[in-house]
């Protein structure tokens, strides 16, 4: 198959979403398929090169009253002529710019909208007419909508999608980046340069849904026992940035280390190295952070969004609803680490890369079209 997955980022970008499409990606070039990125430029990387059997083809972008508009966009999927295009993510410039134009492409289209951060982050207006009142419509343009969480699916069939065209496949992670520590793993919990028995970890940016705030006042409740690492870029000017939570962090005598965006073998390390991840978002499409912590054999205390609740029924970690219960947690943590490092480790095999890309190729050969134009393949099992 010809596939096309236009993202808003790709790599050298960090971020979930940006790394559940390389996977799938890389996943598919793998298996024998053509696979094509479209996606924005990025500083120092080139319009287009080939990264593990991928072609990734770069946008230049126009920024017209605060809004990036992709330059050629349409015309260059056009030209792409996919057997399949999945479409990711949603109210950003890759899906908003494509929406209008949905019923007027022939080829098979699926989204995966990845959760929607806007609807439950923003409100107002905006809010209600795009997602009330805009998207539904062209969500049905969508041959399949691919959710990552069963209340994904749920809200979205809300919305009056077809439900037998909404499957929900989990994200999956590349088993293999956690078979052995990085060699340098020693090395980073030294730089950390704490004297608190155990250490916790966050990966993922600053953003306002991620509320590393509430990380820090968790913390606080535990006594001077804990201390945290955030890993991710800044985002400045929210009550949620990194000065905002390094002012937290002293007045409440937390130790922190901010150690900004760093190379994925140091994101590796440190979660090999601390002694719990912790995520205190206040909304997550799924939150891969977790997955990669259960695989790295630690133990996560999780808010309660994304896949937090489902993945905690697997032993590996708790989702909780309070920064005191997340204090009260971290306690439970020190007491019962071994034990939730062999459940963790034992139960992210069920969330492999592998799998999941198994499961977007058998939707995206079920929307296929027939040679003689007859319409779809039948849909297969729910995925």
């Amino acid at each position: 198959m010809r596939i096309v997955l236009p993202v808003f980022r790709y790599v050298p970008a960090l971020g979930g979403a940006t790394r559940l499409v390389q996977l799938i990606a890389e996943g598919s070039a793998t298996r024998g398929h053509s696979v094509t990125v479209v996606t924005q430029e990025e500083p120092g990387a080139p319009p287009e090169e080939t990264i593990a059997g991928v072609r990734v083809l770069r946008l230049g972008m126009r920024h017209i009253g605060g809004i990036r508009v992709p330059k050629g966009y349409l015309r260059l999927l056009r030209s792409l002529e996919p057997d399949v295009l999945e479409l990711n993510g949603n109210r950003i410039w890759c899906s908003d710019f494509y929406f209008p134009s949905a019923r007027s492409f022939e080829w098979p289209q699926v989204i995966q909208p990845m959760g929607f951060y806007h609807y439950w982050m923003r409100r107002g207006l905006v809010r209600w007419l795009y997602y009330d009142q805009y998207l539904p419509g062209r969500l049905r343009a969508f041959d399949g909508y691919v959710a990552l969480t069963d209340a994904e699916r749920d809200q979205v069939v809300g919305w009056r999608y077809p439900s037998n065209k909404a499957h929900v496949i989990p994200v999956g992670i590349d088993l293999a980046e956690f078979a052995r520590p990085p060699e340098s793993s020693a090395a980073v919990r030294a730089s950390w340069g704490f004297s608190v028995p155990h250490v916790a970890v966050y990966t993922g940016g600053l953003y306002d849904n991620k509320r590393v705030d509430r990380l820090v006042r968790a913390l606080a409740g535990t006594g001077g026992t804990w201390g945290l690492v955030v890993i991710g870029s800044d985002v400045p000017g929210t009550a949620y940035d990194r000065a905002h939570c390094e002012r937290l962090a002293r007045d409440l005598s937390v130790p922190v280390r901010f150690v900004g965006a760093v190379p994925r073998a140091t994101v590796l390390a440190a979660l090999f190295e601390a002694d719990a991840y912790v995520q205190g978002s206040a909304f997550e499409g799924f939150g891969i952070g977790l997955l990669e912590a259960m695989a790295a054999g630690l133990p996560f205390v999780a808010f309660n969004t994304g896949a937090a609740e489902s993945l905690s029924r697997t032993g590996a970690g708790f989702c909780v609803r309070s920064e005191e219960e997340m204090a009260a947690r971290l306690r439970d943590v020190g007491e019962r680490h071994a034990e939730m490092a062999q459940a963790a480790r034992s139960a992210v095999v069920n969330w492999s890369a592998e799998r999941m890309v198994d499961r977007h190729l058998e939707l995206f050969r079920s929307i296929q079209r027939n040679p003689t134009g007859g319409g779809a393949l039948a849909p297969p099992a729910d995925v």
